[in-house]
């Protein structure tokens, strides 16, 4: 690593260090959005819509299909043993109405195992003697290992971001969310991280990095970023394996300007979903 590079790199940490102590970045009582205090450019009060609430308008193809497995397969687990304690209709009927909800169940415990996942790595870059609970070696063996052999000098972690755009010929553009964990690479370049405990990397995935790579742009111009940095900020998705002989998978965004284009979009069509003023009014 260069002297400049070096310096970039410390530059770069006393910078995000300062301005997290400037600004603050709350999350709404409403659980939908955040709110931002601190930053001369943000008015008081406004409301900033949730990243993953931004996504929803898209249609997610592949968690529809693994709904229709769960039910599937609860149907297959529970019927014949409820057939044997009830009437055919009534075992039926029961088992009918728990898989319409199967899916739901096991997406739960799915997201309080990542929850506590996400709860526990951040712990462990604050003290790294915390205790590891046997459920999540595999998870934190996989990620550190590959936080180390990646060479990224890591900023912080649980950050929360935010952006906006009042410039826009349409409607402006508002949103926040929390990345994973901010980092630079060898060449002093921002790194943005978000790690899944999920069974796959899916698509949407690439539009969630590209609106943290737009808000960490937002928050680090003229801050804790110069402009060559923006310009060249990656985004990584790592899928950290629940079991001990699970495969640790990453994958980086492709053009992630063109990325971020399409992130504002669903930002677009999100206002126009909800916009009641599709129609004039009158005749």
């Amino acid at each position: 690593m260069t002297t400049a590079t070096s310096d970039i790199i410390k530059a770069t940490s006393e910078g995000i260090e300062r301005w997290s102590e400037e600004i603050t970045v709350s999350l709404h009582e409403n659980g939908k959005g955040y709110l931002v205090s601190g930053d001369s450019r943000i008015k008081e009060g406004e409301f900033f819509p949730r990243v993953t609430s931004v996504l929803d308008i898209l249609e997610k193809y592949g968690l529809r299909t693994w709904a229709m497995r769960m039910a599937l397969a609860y149907v297959e687990d529970n019927l014949a043993e409820a057939t044997r304690i009830h009437t055919f209709d009534k075992a039926l009927d029961l088992t009918l109405k728990g898989a319409a909800v199967a899916h739901e169940e096991r997406r739960d415990t799915a997201a309080d195992f990542g929850t506590e996942a996400h709860a526990l790595l951040q712990q462990l870059f604050i003290d790294p003697n915390t205790v590891v609970p046997d459920e999540f070696r595999s998870v934190v063996h996989a990620w550190m290992q590959w936080l180390d052999e990646s060479e990224l000098k890591v900023l912080s972690t649980e950050q929360q971001l935010y952006y906006s755009d009042t410039t826009s010929s349409m409607a402006p553009i508002a949103f926040a969310g929390t990345a994973d964990l901010i980092a630079l690479d060898r060449q002093g370049m921002p790194v943005i991280c978000d790690w899944k405990t999920g069974a796959n990397i899916y698509p949407e995935y690439a539009l969630q990095m590209a609106a943290y790579s737009m808000a960490l742009g937002f928050c680090g111009v003229g801050r804790f970023l110069n402009a060559e940095q923006i310009a060249n900020t990656r985004a990584i998705v790592v899928k950290l394996p629940k079991e001990e002989d699970g495969k640790l998978e990453f994958k980086e965004v492709n053009n992630l300007f063109y990325q971020e284009e399409i992130f504002a979009y669903a930002c677009k069509l999100k206002q126009w979903k909800s916009d009641r003023n599709k129609w004039m009014k009158g005749n």
